[in-house]
């Protein structure tokens, strides 16, 4: 065989390594605000660390299933569920029908309540402002959409939040949520009643008392693992069907 062939057979025999590395992969988006993200308060400051939900969620799944598991942050500081949906204002699904028809995500993960519930407290006039029924709406439309273009998808519950900020009123998003999984026939991390049930839980919460510490970040990480597992099991462990 000359060089030139030689060449040629390890070049087609890596790209085809490559094509059943990326047909292996199982990914897994999850989109939501600052606690997907990874947000944490410390010294008066917000910043994100590594030691988040979904990074820890990673190594959880590929412990489990294999290094061909990769969960893809895409949690925004800030965000409420009508930002995938709405477009300047004005409902525009569009945005999320394309992102979900591009993604080479397997399983979507979707986490908000607590910035849609703190712009309709405050009646933020540069938010669209859900009310926990608009919300539900919301939600719906977003499942919907996933699973149209045959994503799994799994609901996560907020963590709940204290002090202050208690008078956003979380809880009823809370439940709009559970109503949707159940309409939608979904998986639900259920973090807020988790968490409720633990023995003085805020102290597991950073100084803002909105975000999540680290413990708790990994706490969150297994609830999710639980419930990933426990409903898609079987195609984790085999990525490339």
């Amino acid at each position: 065989m000359t060089k030139s062939l030689i060449a040629v057979a390890i070049l087609s025999a890596s790209c085809l390594a490559q094509a059943a590395d990326d047909r292996g992969a199982f990914i897994i988006a999850a989109y939501g605000d600052s606690t997907t993200a990874g947000v944490m308060s410390s010294g008066g400051k917000n910043i994100i660390t590594p030691g988040n939900e979904m990074a820890y969620l990673q190594k959880l799944l590929q412990s489990k299933y294999g290094s061909e598991i990769e969960v893809k942050n895409h949690g925004v500081p800030g965000a409420q569920a009508a930002e995938l949906l709405y477009n300047k204002g004005k409902e525009d699904p569009s945005g999320w029908t394309e992102r979900m028809a591009n993604s080479d995500a397997k399983l979507i993960l979707l986490n908000y309540a607590i910035n849609d519930a703190r712009h309709f407290y405050f009646k933020d006039k540069n938010a669209h402002l859900e009310s926990p029924e608009e919300y539900g709406r919301i939600m719906t439309a977003l499942v919907k959409e996933a699973k149209a273009h045959n994503k799994l998808v799994v609901l996560q519950e907020p963590n709940p939040i204290c002090g202050k900020v208690e008078r956003w009123n979380v809880w009823p998003y809370v439940y709009q949520l559970n109503e949707v999984a159940k309409a939608q026939g979904v998986p639900i991390v259920k973090q807020w009643t988790a968490i409720k049930a633990q023995r003085n839980w805020q102290s597991a919460m950073s100084p803002d008392c909105i975000h999540p510490s680290e413990t708790l970040y990994q706490q969150k990480a297994q609830q999710t693992f639980d419930v990933i597992s426990a409903n898609f099991g079987k195609q984790l462990s085999q990525p490339g069907s």
